[in-house]
């Protein structure tokens, strides 16, 4: 009889040890998947560069200098506005400058009075981020 709760006892270990290893080794895996899903969907300022070279570069330069439209060069954009601020503006430049002061000055000191359009492709969150990543990178 003492043998038979001994064997219970062992196994009732055995069956413990496996239920924490599991648990381990799933939170692992899952921990392992999370952040591989997060660096597929982290923005990435390479795409970025190249939204902006094919989009924004038509009317907007990588140094501090404006275009020859007036466009503001976007050197150190991101200490003049913050991340959610350019992303407000990129996504419906339009819509931001009726609710935003900042940004309809900008479109006030334009010398040609000209606004940056709603651009189809910025309607994409992937996208806004991604450039906005970019403008990261213009220091």
């Amino acid at each position: 009889m003492i043998r038979f709760f001994a064997n219970v006892g062992l196994c009732l270990c055995l069956v413990s040890i496996a239920l924490v290893t599991e648990a381990v080794v799933g939170k692992a895996v899952a921990v392992a998947v999370a952040d591989e899903v997060r660096a597929e969907t982290a923005p990435d300022a390479i795409k970025g560069k190249g939204i902006f070279d094919m989009i924004c570069s038509h009317c907007h330069r990588t140094d501090n200098q404006a275009s020859s439209v007036g466009a503001p060069g976007l050197k150190n954009v991101l200490d003049r506005h913050e991340a959610t601020w350019i992303d407000q503006w990129i996504h419906n430049p339009e819509l931001f400058a009726e609710k935003n002061e900042t940004a309809k000055a900008l479109i006030n000191s334009n010398p040609y009075g000209l606004q940056m359009p709603t651009i189809p492709e910025m309607q994409d969150p992937e996208n806004r981020a991604n450039v906005i990543e970019f403008l990261k990178t213009l220091k």
